[in-house]
């Protein structure tokens, strides 16, 4: 197949046998019998003498120049290649009217030149087929042999040879040529006209995976996801920490604190996730060389990313219900939770437990970002975005609600007290010294579920955002054309790292890439801060000293024990 690229243009070139543009010229002219351009040609040409359509053809298809070969170029490049190829070797012959045994000859139009030269210099340059590239500026080729010293030069649209496709979309390219695979490329591993996988690979040669990873600057994804790793690694650390307090310490297993606790425990399953990419990140995210990884081909994939939906819904729902409890406990002076824990636990765990179910029974769990398996994008809206927007959402709104309710009754009930400060004060003064007061009152009530419940909304709507906005650019079928910009680049001989830049305006940005997925890493961390507060370091050293003094008597009334006993 190389060796037939190579000789195009020349070959080409040898079918021409043409004098001049609209001249009068030594030849001869005949309707279009051949098959190479059947499919555009459809006039009479122009003939060289002692050169037929059948000997240009065979010419050609020596040199390998057959429809199933042409069909091996990419699909972008096929159709301007043949059109160019087809205008140039069989130029167009048109009776001059009213001269008779006069006619006009056309040449390939250099508008066609150039469209397929954009549409394929980057596949012939991958392919190292530089000498079948069109060159536009130069004469058309082989035109010298006929036309000395300078030959044909293509010619201006309205004065040349324009030809389409008769019936489109009836060839298309394929593609399937073999090319040196320069890395990070591998060769595909399938034999023969099979493939390891038609998104990941082309032309015999393959991305590994991550796919992604080899796209950007060298380490760049690499590094900014250890990263987040790590502090979804102390997210679980901490969130554990909050679990066990609230799980151990007296007081902490009863309404509302429960509510705190079943909401952290979600939180922790959220983070430990992290377990499986810390212990082999590239077994989470591939099954082999270079398919990703599927809840299909990899049962950890399954299993990490069924538990991530689990945890993501579970937090949603106990950190609406703990929002809703705060609400109907501060406005509507109502306890109604405290008697409905069983309610409570059927709908949350049950909606987490019935979303996950959906996502693996529809077999959409899948790596495609990151180190961690999750819904795939085409599902991941309708699957696992919505219901926890049905549930974050409305819970802030009412939160706000919940808010500026504390704000007014905390303004309305200080008024009376402090007459007298009004008295003795100017009324500025007094005005901003009441204002104070009351702002940061509901502060202190509020604070900590106003922020646990802005935290969960930022990370729903930034890694929401994300997803919907950036995350379709590294999608295979998306990025296919533009790897070839990426392949060419390397194919010239530059380093990785300037022909990443290169694809770098079709990627998202590797930056915001790492903040989405750190944003949501931190979440443990975030509510450690919120939810261990000092009291809590004095129940844990009371716990301690009460559990040194049970054992410690009962290590002495054994003691005394046996001293009796002796």
């Amino acid at each position: 197949m190389t060796r037939f690229f190579s000789k195009v243009a020349f070959v080409a070139a040898l079918a021409l046998g043409l004098v001049g543009s609209m001249t009068e010229a030594i030849g001869s002219s005949t309707r279009y019998t051949g098959t190479l351009c059947k499919n555009y040609v459809n006039y009479d040409v122009w003939l060289p003498p002692n050169a037929t359509i059948a000997s240009i053809e065979d010419a050609l298809a020596s040199q390998g120049m057959t429809p199933t070969a042409l069909s091996q170029l990419n699909a972008a490049c096929f159709e301007p290649y043949m059109q160019y190829i087809c205008s140039s070797t069989f130029p167009r012959v048109e009776p001059v009217a009213g001269q008779a045994n006069l006619y006009n000859v056309r040449f390939g139009c250099k508008s066609t030149c150039q469209t397929a030269y954009t549409q394929c210099v980057q596949f012939m340059t991958v392919f190292d087929l530089k000498k079948a590239i069109p060159q536009c500026d130069a004469p058309i080729p082989g035109t010298p042999l006929y036309q000395p010293p300078n030959g044909i030069m293509f010619q201006p649209d309205g004065a040349c040879n324009s030809v389409s496709a008769m019936t489109p979309g009836g060839q298309v390219g394929s593609g399937n040529l073999t090319a040196t695979c320069d890395p990070p490329f591998i060769v595909d591993p399938m034999p023969g006209n099979k493939t390891a996988n038609d998104r990941y690979c082309m032309n015999g040669c393959c991305i590994p995976c991550p796919a992604q990873y080899h796209l950007y600057r060298e380490d760049v994804l690499d590094s900014g996801f250890r990263i987040t790793n790590t502090m979804r690694a102390v997210s679980m650390v901490l969130s554990f920490v909050i679990v066990l307090t609230y799980l151990f310490l007296d007081d902490k297993r009863s309404h509302p604190s429960a509510l705190i606790l079943f909401f952290v425990i979600c939180v922790f399953l959220f983070s430990v996730v992290v377990v499986f990419p810390l212990v082999d990140t590239k077994a989470m995210q591939c099954a082999d060389a270079i398919n990703p990884s599927t809840q299909q081909n990899n049962l950890k994939c399954a299993i990490q990313g069924g538990m991530l939906v689990f945890a993501s819904i579970g937090t949603c729902a106990w950190c609406t219900a703990l929002i809703l409890n705060l609400h109907l406990h501060t406005v509507w002076n109502s306890s109604w939770f405290a008697t409905k824990y069983k309610l409570l636990h059927v709908l949350c765990w049950g909606t987490a437990t019935i979303i996950t179910a959906v996502a693996l029974g529809m077999g959409e769990i899948k790596w495609e970002y990151a180190t961690l398996c999750l819904v795939s994008q085409e599902k991941v809206s309708q699957i696992f975005f919505y219901p926890m927007a049905a549930m974050i959402f409305p819970a802030f709104m009412v939160h706000i609600a919940t808010f500026f309710h504390i704000a007014r009754i905390s303004t309305m009930a200080s008024a009376n007290s402090e007459t007298m400060s009004r008295t003795t004060l100017s009324a500025g003064a007094a005005a901003a010294i009441s204002h104070r007061r009351h702002v940061m009152m509901a502060i202190r009530i509020q604070w900590r579920a106003a922020l646990m419940a802005i935290c969960a909304i930022v990370s729903v709507t930034c890694y929401w955002l994300f997803y919907f906005i950036q995350l379709k650019k590294i999608k295979p079928d998306v990025l296919q054309n533009n790897i070839v910009y990426f392949v060419a680049c390397l194919k010239e001989g530059r380093n990785h790292n300037e022909c990443a830049d290169q694809l770098a305006p079709f990627l998202p940005p590797a930056g915001l890439m790492i903040a989405a997925e750190f944003v949501v890493s931190s979440i443990g961390v975030i509510i450690f801060i919120v939810f261990f507060k000092f009291a809590l370091v004095r129940e844990w050293g009371a716990k301690f000293a009460s559990l040194k003094y049970v054992f410690s008597r009962r290590r002495k009334q054994k003691e005394q024990d046996q001293f009796f006993v002796i």
